[in-house]
């Protein structure tokens, strides 16, 4: 299982996420913390890289920017985007 560090600017991200945005990233970070791998690689030149993003809601339109530690089985949270469209 991989510890979760939220970094301040994520912090105040999931903050400001809406009630039902924020259900949604509870449901990611337990993905986070059994699987973080499964989130697709941030840079597609990197396909291996540590560095992931997962994307959730119904449209796709929340996605989280983070960074595996994998020697520390740590996974740090960048950011997180919630795009609020009709």
């Amino acid at each position: 299982m991989y510890r979760i560090r939220t970094y301040p600017d994520a912090a105040e991200q999931i903050e400001a996420l809406s009630y039902d945005a924020l259900t949604l990233y509870t449901q990611v970070r337990a993905v986070l913390e059994l699987v973080p791998w499964n989130g697709s690689p941030y840079a597609e030149d990197k396909p291996d890289g540590n560095m992931r993003q997962f994307f959730f809601g119904p449209s796709g339109q929340g996605f989280v920017i983070y960074l595996i530690l994998e020697d520390q089985q740590l996974v740090d949270v960048l950011r997180v985007v919630w795009l609020d469209w009709p």
